[in-house]
Order: structure tokens, then C-alpha cells, then sequence
């Protein structure tokens, strides 16, 4: 189908939660709050609208995605069933021959699956819920895309961006075979998805990617449909107030991403990439989950690989995540493993050798990042002024202590602003958007029309 080019959607596939958004074709300083769209992909009884659980779950008889999969697999670990989880991991850590090797038994009952088959299910199910949503907006369907990918070194992302095109052309491919069954309840049966599946293969898109430019839409100034989650996030925070340097600390699930930029002089409305700034830490959200859980583990006594504590490491590693929220939130967490219970506090866990750890190496990612924005805020600040830092954090660990104190104690001096988010700022009125503003930054910042490598890279 043709695309509706006044506007550009991003994909924003996360390793735990996925989002999506629309935005209108205009130059950033003139988009107005109707014009940026979060789609509410999930329906809503749990959880906030526009955040979809990254989840895949296989029963006996069908594919669950999302909330259902995520309240079935709970009821499975008893079973020894796992949930086909962080799905996006499989593009940032595994080779790509991977994807089509077989999953394990506990994840996979039927034996029938590989992880691409799986990876396309779930981008069907999420194009299909955007689909919906975009329709309730009011707002056009399909629209070019662009999505957004951790920074991965140049083999991967050339990979990374390949396979990321030739999944989603395959997920459109079975949502107009599927429609609406991709989000029925008690999901889609196993039978209905391998012939569909079948049915993909045979088309062999993988092979004719070159044929579907128009579904993707590319960078000005660039051939990739791909960007940077901390560009992304960078997209989103041009506005007309003279020179500054961005420095993003975009903290997802399964990585943290940091990236620096640097606007334009007053009244230009362009942003350039600072070469060197880039960092990524393959530790995030979920490394402090399974920190969690260890430390669990060893503190009641249980050996998760002895046959007496699988069935125990399992349904805590099944709640892990939630566990980590409860600490955070509200200071402690208390969990019941077999025969008794344990409280981890959350001073106990921050004095943790191995949390220690990972802290020490966000910052010391963050400071590499903010080492190079600065040597290029000094490099072009005007005579006895220093051109103004700001420092952004979005994701879904944005409130994380560890990565809050990032931008609460900057590890070097120099002159610090208060970030200013104008475009996701444009959604806080309506409804459960305020919560979600920063996990929202990358899908709507990828989305606007003009984006960081739309300029030349500032050279200090």
C-alpha cells in the first residue's frame, strides 16, 4: 500500500517494553500537541496504554503476546515453561545465523519455532495494534517508518538494520493475512501461524528488501531507515534558544545508550551528532533484575542450577523485573522461596559488590560521553562563557538512583541547564502521559522530520 508521507512513524522495539509513535511532517518549533501521536498499543486493563510487555508466550495450542503472554507465563513456571522474553536481545547480542536456530524446550513446547518466526509474530501483533490505534486516533495508516536500535558497532548495525527491515516487512505481510486475529484473546493457534508463516517464506521478502523503500523512511542526508535511540531522544529536544550541548543517557531494559549533540546557533533549528560521543553499556534494567535475583538466591541458600532449586529460580526470575520496581518504589522488597522469605532493602542492594559494579560502569560510560561534549562546548563557547550542557535521561531506568545521580553529580564541572523536552513536554496533558514522558522520547524523537545527522558531525 502506498504511504501516507505527511507524516513518519517510529517503531521503538524495546527489550522489555515497545512503543510507537507518529509524527506530523513539519519542522519541529511548529509541531503542535495534536500533531505528535503515542499509539496505545495495549489495551489498557494493565499497565500504562502506550508501553506493550516485549513478551511472546507458547501454550499447547496458540502464540500469546504482550500482557496475556506475560500472566501466562506466571501461571507456566510451575510447568517449567518460559515466556520467549527481551526478544530484542536476539539483534544486539546473538549472531544472526541464531535466529533461525531451534528454542529451547521450556520456551517452545511444539519444537516448531525459531526465534525470527517468533520476532515476526510479535511485530505483527504490535503493527496490528498500531493499526487500531492509529484508526481510533484519528490518525493515517501505514506511514513511512524509521526504527530506532541501540548503538551497536558498524557490522552489527549494517546486520542489525537488515534484519530489523526484512522482520518488519514480514510482520505487514502477516497482519494482511491475520488482521485483527493477531490480538484476539486466547491469541493465535499454533496451526493458523506456521501456514502463514509458510506462506511468508515463500515470498522470500527477505531477499527483495530493495523493492520496499517506500514502507521505511530514511534519514535526511542518509540511506538508513535506522537511528540511534540517543539520537532519536536528541531529535526531540531542538528548539530555537541558541548554542548548547545534549548530552542523552538513554537507559533501557537490555542496554544503556549515551550520545552527545550540540543545537545551532539562536534561531537555527538543526542539531549535529559530536563524533566520539557515543558510548554503550550492554548492561541496563535487566542486569540489575538478575542482580536481584542472585542475590535472592544466595541469600535463602538455593542453588538455581541443583534440581531442588530450579522450580524456585525460575518463579523468581519470572518476577525478577517486578521485584526490582517493588524495591525502588518502595524501599524494600520481600519475596517467599519455599519455606521461608527474604527482604532485600534498597541500601542493602545498592552496597551490593556486584550493583557497585555495574554503577561504576554506567559512569564510567556517561563520563566518556560527557568528556567529548565538553572539550566541543569549551571549543565553541563564546570569550569568558561557557556554552550550556544539558543532560537528558530517558528510558525506562530514567529514575534508576544510579542513573539519576548522572545528571544530580555530574562526575566533571562544568555550566549545567535544566533539560528542556519540548516536544514529548506537548503530551504530559493528556491522560497517564507524564509517567511515560521519557519512555516516550526515542519513539517520538525518531519520528520528527529532522534528525541529528540531518547536519554535518560537529568537528572540535
Amino acid at each position: 500500500m502506498p504511504r501516507d508521507r505527511n507524516w513518519i512513524g517510529c517503531i521503538d522495539f524495546g527489550t522489555a517494553l515497545s512503543k510507537a509513535a507518529l509524527v506530523k511532517r513539519k519542522v519541529t518549533s511548529q509541531l503542535r500537541e495534536r500533531e505528535i501521536i503515542p499509539l496505545p498499543l495495549r489495551d489498557g486493563l494493565s499497565g500504562n496504554p502506550v508501553l506493550l510487555p516485549s513478551v511472546i508466550y507458547l501454550t499447547d495450542d496458540a502464540v500469546l503476546f504482550g500482557d496475556e503472554a506475560a500472566r501466562e507465563a506466571v501461571r507456566g513456571e510451575y510447568r517449567g515453561r518460559l515466556a520467549f522474553s527481551s526478544p530484542k536481545q536476539y539483534l544486539s547480542t546473538q549472531d544472526t545465523d541464531s535466529l533461525d536456530e531451534a528454542l529451547e524446550a521450556e520456551v517452545d513446547p511444539t519444537g516448531s519455532y525459531t526465534p525470527r518466526q517468533l520476532l515476526v509474530l510479535f511485530l505483527a501483533h504490535l503493527l496490528s495494534k498500531a493499526q487500531t490505534a492509529a484508526e481510533r486516533a484519528p490518525a493515517p495508516w501505514p506511514v513511512p517508518l524509521r526504527l530506532a536500535r541501540p548503538a551497536w558497532d558498524r557490522a552489527r548495525a549494517r546486520d542489525g538494520e537488515k534484519t530489523l527491515k526484512g522482520l518488519l516487512l514480514c510482520a505487514f505481510a502477516v497482519v494482511d493475512r491475520l488482521g485483527d486475529r493477531l490480538a484476539a484473546p486466547k491469541g493465535l493457534p499454533h496451526d493458523l501461524a506456521h501456514r502463514v508463516l509458510a506462506e511468508i517464506i515463500e515470498l522470500g521478502l527477505f531477499a527483495k528488501l530493495e523493492q520496499f523503500d517506500h514502507v521505511f523512511e530514511s534519514a535526511p542526508g542518509t540511506e538508513s531507515a535506522s537511528i540511534l535511540e540517543a539520537n532519536a531522544v536528541a531529535a526531540g529536544l531542538i528548539r530555537r534558544t541558541g548554542r548548547r550541548v545534549i548530552v542523552v543517557a538513554d537507559i533501557g531494559a537490555g542496554t544503556s545508550d549515551f550520545g552527545a549533540f550540540m543545537t545551532g546557533l539562536a534561531g537555527n533549528n538543526v542539531v549535529g551528532e559530536i563524533p566520539q560521543s557515543s558510548q554503550i553499556l550492554r548492561q541496563a534494567g535487566d542486569h540489575l533484575d538478575m542482580l536481584l535475583t542472585r542475590r535472592i538466591l544466595d541469600e535463602v541458600g538455593i542453588d538455581p542450577h541443583d534440581q531442588a532449586g530450579k522450580g524456585a529460580a525460575r518463579r523468581l526470575r519470572s518476577r525478577q523485573r517486578a521485584n526490582k520496581e517493588a524495591l525502588f518504589t518502595d524501599g524494600s522488597v520481600t519475596v517467599d522461596l519455599n519455606d521461608g522469605t527474604c527482604t532485600v532493602t534498597r541500601e542493602e542492594f545498592l552496597a551490593d559488590k556486584r550493583v557497585q559494579e555495574f554503577t561504576q560502569n554506567l559512569r564510567s560510560k556517561f563520563h566518556a560521553t560527557l568528556k567529548v561534549a565538553i572539550a566541543c562546548a569549551r571549543h565553541f563557547s563564546p570569550r569568558n562563557v561557557q556554552t550550556p550542557i544539558e543532560i537528558v535521561l530517558t528510558g525506562g531506568g530514567n529514575r534508576l538512583p544510579m542513573v539519576t545521580e548522572l545528571s544530580a553529580n555530574p562526575p566533571l564541572s562544568w555550566r549545567y541547564v535544566e533539560a528542556n523536552r519540548e516536544l514529548t513536554e506537548l503530551l504530559v496533558n493528556a491522560p497517564g502521559m507524564r509517567a511515560v514522558e521519557r519512555q516516550l522520547a526515542v519513539a517520538v524523537g525518531g519520528a520528527v522530520q529532522y534528525i541529528p545527522q540531518q547536519t554535518a558531525p560537529v568537528h572540535i
